[in-house]
């Protein structure tokens, strides 16, 4: 049989299950290692700083969140989305006129914040003038720092990749011990990110100078600017289902109800902090593989693997984390329990949108995810202006939940209509709903948990873990056979009528 020409320089290698793993296991440990030392470090800091110092630190963080969205121009997408198919020597061209570009808004943010100095000063939050510096620094480096780190997920450098994530990020937490035990407070934590932001982009930028050089490039550019601006919108617009919750729940309660809430939220993000290692192979490869004879296939089955996962580990964290937060954090974060499970159903839908949504990137335009980014955030907004109000951080979390519902099912029609992607429905629906069922109903029985009445969610959850792992092998052997008929024609008749109309 004669093999289809594939680019040598980003060629796939998602069928050698020993490569996959491989990389898998080198992106997972980098991501641990940068995401999960920041949450190893939450007791440390949490023990140090009092309620107030660290509800401040979130919404200092939420500024800092709002502003790498606009600087990070969506250059990571783009990368992937241009370069991905390319010759090698055109490739290297349009990441040269990438990385350029990046470098280009990086010293344009330096610019200009320091001339927003004043104004962001005399916000409410009081940001004091060193630590909106240090804020702009470390932003405009990250923002140099994706292309980089993007190609080297494309050019299958996973252990490049790890090395110098761990390097950051455990000279990142030294620092950050060093300088909270010299009481530098918050000012000490920035500064200890902007140290480490800044080593990482040298030794980065050194290895992207000496392997693709920088040139900018109009025409790439342009095109790049065009593809990105729609998801930097998206970006924006899903600041405000992760950012502008807080200002919200600062608006109708305290810093110390703040620092709850973002406890809970650190640790519901351990879903997401265990499926990255699956999503940055897979986001790196996917439209690679759906450019190949059958990929469609190929990415309906890789994806639903990782929904697959992705539950498993949602339950598992429901278990976990409420007695990771009673075990290692100060009494008074006890609070912070009940909202942690209801956070970890929102980071469920999110990453379950993160992983069916491939159609919206396939065209050349990126502007229906936009649009629907658009709905959902406005949906999520309105009723966390009406609930919060009353319900305050309950309120708040039934508009985050409610938007990620609707992103959901919005994304799943518009993706399926864009480039079909042919899914095990049935399994898929059972898998996700007995997840959700099983993490609420840990959740309402928490608050007067005793021993016996927890060994219910715990027998729950152990036996969807050991069903679900079952119908994951064998779904490995034979996939066929998860279409059950009746479900799965009646599935298909509802996505019909509700795609088409």
């Amino acid at each position: 049989m004669k093999e289809l020409p594939v680019n040598e320089l980003t060629q796939p290698r998602i069928s050698p299950a020993m490569s996959a793993t491989r990389q898998a296991c080198l992106y997972g440990a980098s991501l641990v290692l940068m995401k999960g030392t920041a949450l190893i470090m939450l007791p440390f800091i949490a023990h140090t700083l009092t309620t107030e110092d660290l509800g401040r630190l979130e919404l200092i963080s939420s500024v800092a969140i709002f502003c790498s969205i606009m600087v990070g121009m969506g250059l990571e997408d783009t990368l992937f989305r241009f370069a991905a198919n390319q010759s090698k020597a055109k490739a290297r061209t349009t990441v040269a006129a990438i990385f350029a570009l990046s470098l280009l808004l990086a010293v344009t943010v330096v610019i200009a914040g320091l001339l927003l100095t004043p104004v962001i000063t005399t916000m409410p939050v009081s940001i004091r003038a060193q630590e909106w510096q240090l804020i702009t620094l470390s932003i405009a480096l990250e923002s140099a720092i994706a292309v980089p780190l993007a190609w080297l997920r494309m050019t299958d450098k996973a252990a490049r990749f790890f090395l110098v994530n761990a390097a950051r990020a455990l000279l990142q937490s030294l620092l950050i011990w060093a300088f909270v035990v010299a009481e530098f407070g918050i000012t000490g934590i920035l500064l200890a990110g902007f140290i480490a932001c800044a080593m990482q982009f040298l030794l980065l930028a050194y290895w992207q100078l000496y392997d693709t050089g920088v040139r900018l490039v109009k025409s790439v550019s342009l095109r790049a600017l065009s593809y990105s601006w729609p998801i930097v919108g998206s970006g924006l617009l899903a600041f405000g289902l992760n950012g502008l919750d807080r200002w919200l729940i600062a608006d109708v309660a305290t810093l110390a109800d703040i620092a709850h809430y973002a406890i809970a939220a650190k640790f519901a993000l351990a879903c997401a902090l265990l499926m990255q290692p699956f999503g940055m192979w897979w986001s790196a490869k996917r439209f690679q593989v759906l450019a190949q004879v059958n990929g469609a296939s190929q990415c309906g089955h890789t994806i639903s693997l990782g929904i697959t996962v992705l539950s498993v580990q949602t339950v598992l964290v429901s278990i976990i984390a409420p007695y990771l937060i009673a075990l290692l954090l100060p009494p008074q974060y006890l609070a912070a329990i009940p909202f942690c499970f209801a956070l970890i159903l929102v980071v469920y839908c999110k990453e379950l949108v993160e992983l069916i949504n491939i159609g919206c990137f396939v065209k050349e335009s990126t502007q229906q995810q936009l649009w629907i980014n658009v709905c959902a955030t406005a949906t999520g907004i309105v009723i966390m202006l009406l609930a919060g109000e009353q319900w305050q951080i309950w309120g708040v979390i039934a508009g985050l939940l409610g938007a990620q519902l609707l992103r959901l099912v919005m994304f799943y029609l518009a993706s399926q209509r864009l480039s079909y992607i042919p899914y095990p429905e049935a399994l898929l629906l059972f898998i996700t709903l007995s997840c959700a069922l099983i993490s609420v109903g840990h959740g309402a029985m928490w608050r007067s948990a005793s021993w016996p009445e927890m060994a219910f969610p715990w027998l729950a959850s152990s036996v969807y873990v050991a069903l679900t792992l079952g119908v994951l092998g064998l779904a490995n052997y034979r996939q066929k056979w998860w279409h059950w008929p009746q479900i799965s024609q009646a599935l298909s008749v509802i996505k019909v009528r509700l795609t088409h109309g």
